[in-house]
């Protein structure tokens, strides 16, 4: 039904993407291409009938010690904690609730994994969007609050390990 997720290209069909979310939308639209290509961050997306139904983007960062969990910051020295960043996640309102959203966090969880492999990440930071956001993904794994913003949640690398979807 869907396509394999794979990184955004010139040629995917972004113009009827509406997840509801008219900013997740025009970000998609307008900006995601632009970004991916400045070196800002990479986007993934996903397909059905040859038109994007679903995406997400990582960018790399580093969240400051004080709006981070003390889990997080545990053993670690006193700089800035180096993240990954989900820094969008969206479905099409065609197809929300078959589970896409959620296969769409497990590929973001995989590569994620892969890229802390290979270079210094601490954890997974998302900042979701609202409420209903932040219910879905402390409902995925076992992300924690930012004590500054609790729509600011991190997953700690080996808690994200713990998390991967069977391969």
């Amino acid at each position: 039904m869907f396509s394999k997720i794979s990184k955004l290209t010139a040629q995917d069909d972004l113009d009827a993407f509406d997840s509801g979310q008219p900013d997740l939308d025009d970000w998609l639209k307008r900006f995601a291409l632009v970004n991916q290509k400045a070196g800002m961050s990479t986007v993934f997306v996903t397909s059905s009938e040859k038109r994007v139904v679903g995406y997400y983007a990582l960018a790399t960062g580093g969240a400051e010690r004080a709006e981070a969990p003390d889990r997080i910051l545990r053993g670690t020295p006193a700089h800035p904690v180096p993240v990954i960043l989900l820094t969008r996640l969206a479905v099409h309102s065609a197809v929300q609730g078959k589970g896409l959203g959620r296969a769409l966090l497990g590929n973001a969880l995989v590569r994620v994994a892969n890229a802390a492999d290979e270079i210094g990440v601490r954890a997974l930071l998302v900042h979701a969007k609202d409420e209903r956001a932040k219910a879905f993904y402390m409902r995925q794994a076992e992300f924690e609050p930012s004590p500054t913003d609790p729509l600011h949640l991190y997953l700690l690398m080996k808690d994200l390990r713990k998390n991967l979807p069977a391969q």
